[in-house]
């Protein structure tokens, strides 16, 4: 990340053509959960697995050697794309081969031990451009990606095949349609797309624009404001896997996003009221307990509830729809914030959070223990 606008400055494009090179790793990242879903299905989880990591390799090679611009953004592009197989590959491989009452634990470490590496990668990425130079680090993260393929290439199980035997008299069950898969489980999906509509401005960095525009913080106070965000969310987010297992995905994820709808709705009060920088920080750190505390809890129903003869499918269908929320709400935050005010920008979050935790409660039985029953 580092060495991204220095690599895009050098082609002497503009700010706003310049980001482009963040927002098509997003797009691609988001264009690719249903594809890499079809792919799981169709190969198996482990072809999947491998070719992530080594599409993503190549693509740092060939970065570090691109010439024209053009040629950077098709390349992000792609790396989105192949940094989204790898991750739908790994939740299924969790979705199959982990029991319900572990599986809280282990997507939410996954996506913990995701955080402890973007919170080193960074730092790591800044040194290395500052000394070789902003291509280097792309050369850096691919041969980590490839490091990353040695424990796949030796460990990783792939989908186990269904025999269509003739000599039996029962046939396989037949792969649910795309309808089905959604229809039978809308209420998932709109938990999926209001937990991301939910997680949006925090995760696109808008609550730390809205401390520098509203208090006219710089960029070393809100870099100490966002250590101090990390450092709390990590630990949070590991208790968060074994607290659903041991207490259920509900008893977790509704406090937890009763709590994130309180604290931006204190938020909003602040904003409202223009109380004090002290005011602020104190919620604003709250509000990032809390949201750690949800973190993987929807990717985690979602491998509960996964259909098995169409388990890419559906994780496929369903960060779809929880990454789109999360693509839609930055922009929602920043076109209420512009147009009416920030109070009312924070209140839209504090309704998206409240919704949750309402559907929750009213739609949504306990996926700990019988996931197939509990969609049944």
């Amino acid at each position: 990340m580092p060495a991204l606008p220095a690599l895009a400055r050098s082609f002497d494009v503009s700010f706003g053509v310049a980001s482009l090179v963040v927002t098509l790793f997003l797009i691609g990242n988001l264009l690719g959960t249903i594809p890499s879903g079809w792919l799981i299905d169709r190969f198996g989880r482990r072809p999947v697995l491998i070719a992530g990591p080594l599409l993503a390799a190549a693509m740092g090679f060939l970065v570090a050697g691109a010439h024209s611009f053009p040629e950077l953004l098709v390349l992000r592009f792609i790396n989105g794309f192949a940094a989204q197989m790898w991750i739908m590959s790994r939740l299924a491989a969790i979705s199959h081969g982990a029991a319900a009452s572990q599986r809280g634990r282990l997507v939410s470490w996954m996506f913990g031990m995701d955080g402890t590496g973007r919170l080193a990668g960074p730092v790591i990425g800044g040194l290395v451009a500052n000394e070789f130079g902003a291509r280097v680090p792309f050369l850096v993260y691919a041969s980590l990606a490839l490091i990353a393929l040695i424990p796949t290439v030796l460990f990783a199980k792939d989908t186990p095949r269904v025999r269509h035997d003739t000599a039996t008299s029962t046939a396989p069950a037949a792969k649910p349609s795309v309808r089905e898969i959604v229809i039978q489980r809308m209420p998932y999906f709109c938990v999926a797309l209001f937990a991301g509509l939910t997680r949006g401005p925090l995760a696109a960095d808008l609550l730390y624009l809205y401390a520098a525009f509203a208090y006219t913080l710089g960029p070393r106070p809100i870099g100490y404001l966002a250590t101090s965000a990390s450092l709390i969310s990590l630990p949070i987010g590991f208790l968060a896997g074994w607290m659903m297992d041991r207490f259920g995905r509900k008893r977790t994820m509704v406090p937890g996003f009763s709590g994130v709808a309180i604290s931006m709705f204190a938020l909003a009060f602040t904003a409202f009221l223009h109380l004090s920088l002290a005011w602020y920080v104190v919620l604003f750190l709250i509000g990032v307990a809390l949201q750690a505390l949800t973190g993987g809890s929807v990717q985690t129903i979602g491998t509960d509830v996964a259909p098995p003869g169409a388990r890419g499918t559906f994780l496929g269908l369903w960060r779809f729809a929880g990454q789109g929320g999360q693509a839609i709400s930055p922009l929602m935050f920043a076109l209420i914030a512009d147009q009416l005010n920030y109070g009312s920008a924070f209140l839209f979050t504090a309704l998206s959070a409240t919704t949750v935790a309402y559907l929750m409660v009213r739609y949504i039985p306990e996926t700990r223990t019988a996931a197939t029953a509990a969609v049944q």
